[in-house]
């Protein structure tokens, strides 16, 4: 008996080797591409951490993995005895040392590009000769909507400053050949983003201009947790950035398409196809339809972004596969109401493709799509059976060919990740590892259940077909929103769960206003009469969709702002649900899944929303890097205040900088906003802020909201719109923030003559012996009258008054502060040597934000004050030192 049990377990584990044995051979077999795909971008990574210094001998060592996997191969070739493992083996090292190859000579032409080495961290005059490589992409000018807004309420001479203001910015691409050192042009090399100050949507690809500007280049990120503008340009091969202000600095000096014709033909439909819809839609939906149809997303301003944002339909802003599907069905309609030969369809689905992919920017997404339908077209005209893991992993292999930075695009994993999770999700990549009789089965079961379907009423049968259909399609946009939740959690703070039924709503809506949008634009290139009745339906299906999104957006617990979860806790996840793949299909598998995905979410919000360490007893200051503005962070154990959100030129109301500074403090609760005056540079972020985060109050000097400023408006009805409590501030008022004591130091209760900034709320906090001061704009009679006040300890900190300028009465305030440390949040016009000279005539330490990035101040328990720099010494989440 024993004998026999040992068999039997003997025979079940030989059968369950046998069985993983087959299905990784299948897996060799069926989806060869995939295991390339994932050797090639071992190799990008690989090359992409090794240090600097090491770069040549990292080079030197792919060559070496090159050649000998070559002749690893071609001995396999000659040889009977080897195994099929050595070959595969063999080919995946040569793919990934391939692909090193490719990521390290790409960024060394990066690098090294003579262009790079002409521009300065820091703007200057440059003059540059090149040839336009890009479609103008034109977007509304915020300094003009402004104008546009406040032009009732301002004097003359303010209306004419604003009439000169261009309505339009234009931003290209231009490949630069010529760069004047000194008096005299020389050669060159690299590629520029050209911004324009106004309308200057004429120029085309292959026109040769000359243009006049400020040149700089991307510098590394200055707030913790902001966006790497250095990667974002590396990865376009952007070597700089050329600021123009008039059209009086650009000068045409030939229009040579050659090689170029394809591309303006293109940027031409595209320009007019722009102007069609933005003319036959109007502003409440044009710019949704021109984002939608054409990819250009520049007209959506910043709110509508927000809301599709925390919709989760934010893909609606760029041309992605969901686009190309659409527009490939609406050509195989046409192919089929044409009956095209299977050839011609084919060909005339391929060229649909790669038009609209170039009409649209040529973007990853829309390319991998391109692929994927191609590949299928073609395989269908071959009668060949195709893969779709293996075609998926083609695109992705040639868009790592093409760019190797691919490998890092967030929007490059997002479309992936939501191709695979339909396919899984769908259970076609389960159907096709099926065998015969498994299919026949299956055939058979939906036979009968058709035929049983089929003898009820036909209400009855239509309403189960409507319910399958909305059950199937929430089930895969549940799977999606799952499976992507992690990586746009991470990526762009917010958790959408109302995503879900958006996407499930919106998909219906989306294929008729594509279809719409494209029959307007070709409507339009022919006459504008005949562009009129697709316009109306587009029109109203864009309509029907921003309600849709609109009613979505406050849904109450549809979404939740969040601090982002540690990226190894990300990368975990997609660790843990891929080990789940594994299991073979069933319901202990999708269980499996459930649960994992359900235990890594809590654990997340648990690391997310851990606030970052802080020592005992101290109290920390964060002075953001805003440009020329102010936001100031205090935190102590359990309390988080602002000291001024906003910064000039900020007119769209923009609070990312400030935002990302606070998450990546792991802070997603504010105990309140103190705004010291009626400046929109102190305060114009708020909006933003009080959308994203949770707000006890807002504390601001007497009377300030009451003011007639037309920059205060939606400041105000953003207040009331959270209802958030507000509370006034003047001379004499003390509270606390944690072991901190906050004492107002000026304005009096009662307003003194002046401007807003001599009024400005001036805060005192004590801790430990040691003194903090915060200012905002304080400038005479201000100054004056809060230097009769008691005088702090000297060797204290204190923020310089009005970001440091040159016109602030330094002396006094230096004289009666004494501090041995002071911040200056400033932007370019702070950076003059002279503004750290007037600040250190007393022996204060300067620190200005625009040189040094964001600057932390610590007072521990002894009132020690530490000092620290973002660009010097970066801190992160966990360091408590």
């Amino acid at each position: 008996m024993q004998n026999t049990t040992s068999k039997r377990e003997a025979s079940r584990f030989d059968s369950n080797h046998s069985l993983r044995s087959n299905r990784w051979a299948l897996l060799v077999h069926q989806q060869p591409l995939m295991l390339i795909l994932a050797a090639a971008a071992v190799g990008i990574l690989l090359d992409d951490a090794c240090p600097g210094n090491w770069k040549s001998l990292i080079f030197g060592s792919w060559i070496c993995i090159t050649v000998v996997s070559l002749l690893t191969l071609a001995g396999c070739c000659f040889s009977t005895s080897v195994r099929p493992k050595m070959n595969l083996v063999s080919v995946l090292v040569l793919v990934t040392s391939i692909s090193g190859i490719n990521h390290h000579w790409q960024d060394l032409r990066y690098q090294q590009s003579q262009l790079r080495g002409m521009i300065g961290p820091q703007a200057s005059a440059a003059v540059v000769e090149g040839t336009v490589c890009s479609t103008p992409t034109l977007r509304p000018n915020p300094f003009a909507i402004r104008g546009a807004q406040t032009r009732g309420t301002q004097t003359r001479g303010a209306q004419n400053d604003d009439a000169k203001i261009s309505r339009w910015n234009t931003s290209l691409v231009l490949s630069v050949n010529q760069f004047r050192v000194g008096q005299t042009m020389q050669p060159t090399d690299g590629l520029l983003r050209v911004c324009i100050g106004e309308r200057c949507d004429h120029l085309r690809p292959g026109d040769r201009i000359r243009a006049y500007g400020s040149i700089t280049r991307a510098d590394s990120p200055t707030n913790p947790g902001s966006h790497d503008w250095v990667a974002a340009d590396r990865s376009g091969n952007i070597q700089g950035r050329l600021d123009i202000d008039q059209l009086e600095q650009l000068e045409l000096l030939s229009s040579c398409p050659g090689k170029h014709v394809a591309k303006r033909v293109v940027a031409e439909i595209a320009v007019r196809g722009r102007d069609v819809l933005l003319e036959n839609l109007g502003e409440t939906t044009g710019p949704l339809a021109v984002a939608l149809v054409l990819g250009q997303r520049d007209f959506v301003d910043s709110s509508t972004r927000d809301l599709l944002l925390i919709t989760g339909t934010a893909h609606l802003l760029s041309v992605s596969g969901m686009h190309l599907a659409i527009v490939v069905s609406l050509a195989m309609f046409l192919a089929a109401v044409l009956r095209m030969p299977i050839f011609w369809k084919v060909a005339f689905t391929i060229a649909v493709c790669v038009f609209y992919t170039a009409l649209t920017g040529g973007r990853p997404p829309v390319l991998r799509a391109a692929i994927l339908v191609s590949t299928f077209s073609i395989a269908i005209w071959m009668r060949r059976p195709s893969q779709a893991i293996n075609t998926l992993s083609l695109a992705g292999l040639l868009l790592l060919f093409l760019n190797p930075e691919n490998l890092f695009s967030v929007g490059v994993h997002l479309s992936f990740l939501a191709v695979g999770t339909l396919l899984m999700a769908s259970g076609r990549l389960n159907r096709q590892h099926q065998s015969r009789t498994v299919d026949a089965a299956i055939d058979q079961e939906e036979r009968l259940l058709a035929l049983a379907e089929g003898s009820r009423s036909r209400p009855v049968y239509y309403a189960g077909v409507f319910s399958k259909i909305v059950t199937s399609l929430l089930w895969l946009s549940l799977c999606v929103t799952a499976v992507a939740a992690p990586l746009v959690w991470h990526q762009f703070h917010v958790v959408s769960i109302i995503s879900v039924c958006t996407n499930v709503l919106l998909g219906p809506l989306l294929f008729v206003a594509l279809a719409a949008g494209l029959i307007t634009v070709i409507g339009g290139l022919i006459h504008p009469w005949v562009a009129l009745p697709a316009a109306a339906v587009c029109h109203a299906t864009i309509w029907i969709m921003q309600t849709v999104i609109v009613a979505a957006a406050s849904v109450p617990l549809g979404h939740a702002w969040l601090p982002a979860p540690p990226t190894f806790w990300v990368i975990v996840f997609y660790v843990g649900l891929a080990a789940t793949l594994l299991i073979p299909r069933s319901i202990a598998a999708r269980l499996t899944r459930s649960v994992w995905i359900s235990c890594w979410m809590l654990v997340a919000f648990v690391l997310a929303t851990r606030p970052a360490e802080l020592p005992d007893r101290c109290v920390e200051f964060t002075f953001v890097d805003v440009g020329h503005g102010t936001c100031v962070v205090m935190r102590s154990a359990d309390k988080v205040w602002l000291y001024d959100c906003g910064r000039l030129g900020n007119d769209a109301g923009n609070s990312r900088h400030i935002e990302q500074v606070l998450w990546s403090l792991g802070v997603s609760h504010l105990n309140g906003i103190v705004l010291s005056h009626a400046d929109s540079d102190h305060f114009n972020a708020l909006p933003g802020i009080i959308g994203r985060f949770g707000v006890d109050q807002i504390v601001t000097p007497p009377g300030m909201l009451a003011e007639p400023e037309t920059a205060l408006e939606p400041i105000v009805k953003a207040i009331h719109r959270h209802s958030i409590p507000t509370r006034e501030l003047s001379l004499g008022d003390v509270f606390a923030i944690g072991q901190t004591q906050v004492e107002v130091l000026h304005p009096p209760a009662v307003r003194i003559p002046g401007s807003d900034n001599a009024n400005s709320l001036v805060l005192r906090l004590d801790h430990a012996g040691a003194v903090a001061l915060l200012p905002g704009d304080l400038e005479p009679p201000g100054t004056g009258v809060m230097t009769r006040q008691d005088r702090p300890p000297p060797g204290g900190v204190m923020m310089a008054p009005h970001h440091g300028s040159l016109a602030m009465d330094a002396d006094m305030i230096l004289n009666w502060a004494r501090p041995a440390e002071t911040i200056v949040s400033g932007g370019r016009l702070a950076r003059r040597p002279e503004v750290s000279a007037m600040l250190a005539q007393r022996g204060s330490q300067v620190h200005v934000t625009a040189l040094s990035g964001a600057i932390r101040v610590r007072i521990n328990g002894e009132g020690e004050i530490q000092i620290r720099s973002w660009l010097e010494a970066p801190w992160c989440k966990i360091d408590a030192e």
